[in-house]
């Protein structure tokens, strides 16, 4: 075509003809620790780039605002057997595992829901939602 005709004949400093050579490079990112969720299905890297999770599931989102070594799902699981269902919830979407926030929510008295909704911050009120949707579609 002439695009390739006009780019060969393109005059180059020091060259004999034109530059018909591709250029590419890869990005090196240095790795200094990986780790990989006990179900297999997650894994993540620290890097000087900083952090990377990575998930074979779409619905995965990692949030680590307010995340802390004590909210677990052994935790979730003794705040419910205590009556504490808001902060359970609370834990719950924290860890953004469907499981885990549909056995909140289908254990939470009908009397307590009012409250346990209002304790819910409006930076994880969308999530809950897309949880209350998932839980109703199935």
């Amino acid at each position: 075509s002439d695009d390739e005709t006009n780019y060969n004949a393109l005059r180059l400093p020091g060259a004999k003809r034109g530059d018909d050579g591709s250029r590419s490079s890869k990005v090196e990112v240095l790795t200094s620790q990986v780790a990989f969720s006990s179900t297999g299905r997650e894994w993540a890297a620290v890097s000087g780039e900083g952090l990377h999770v990575y998930s074979l599931d779409e619905d995965m989102i990692f949030d680590p605002i307010s995340l802390t070594e004590s909210i677990t799902p052994a935790a979730v699981e003794s705040k419910l057997l205590s009556g504490d269902y808001s902060v359970a919830l609370q834990m719950a979407v924290h860890l953004n595992e469907f499981a885990l926030v549909k056995q909140v929510l289908e254990e939470t008295p009908f009397s307590s829901i009012t409250f346990v909704v209002r304790t819910i911050g409006s930076e994880h009120l969308e999530r809950l939602m897309q949880f209350i949707a998932k839980v109703m579609e199935t």
